[in-house]
Parts: C-alpha cells; structure tokens; sequence
C-alpha cells in the first residue's frame, strides 16, 4: 500500500488539502498503475515557525478579520 505523508504549516483550509489529496491520489495511481483505494495520504501539520510563507500569514489574517497572529 503506497502511503503519502505530507508535512505543511498549520492553517491549510480543509478544501485545500482534499485537492492535495485528490491530485496525489489520482497522479500516483496512474504513475504506478495501482487502484487509488490502496493509496493513504497523512497530513502531519506543524506550528508556525520564522519560516511560515507570508501568503499564509496573510490568508490567516483575512480569516480572523484583520487580526495580526
């Protein structure tokens, strides 16, 4: 069973990472010419850190109303 562990600063929308899982999904599937019910794909999210991408910092501000995090 091919397993995907993708590890990302917290704060992806749900949306987000169900497009990550369906684009991974299907592409490995089709790479390795295996049925996508026996790909897994693992989310570890992690604190933000001085290296968080400043469109996330962003993305969270607008959610929160302006607020800085």
């Amino acid at each position: 069973m091919p397993e995907i562990t993708i590890r990302l600063y917290e704060g992806r929308t749900d949306e987000q990472k169900q497009e990550i899982v369906e684009v991974f999904t299907r592409e490995l599937s089709r790479i390795i010419d295996r049925e996508p019910d026996y790909i897994s794909i693992e989310f570890n999210e992690i604190p933000w850190d001085e290296n968080v991408p400043d469109n996330l910092k962003s993305a969270q501000s607008q959610k929160q109303g302006g607020e800085k995090t």
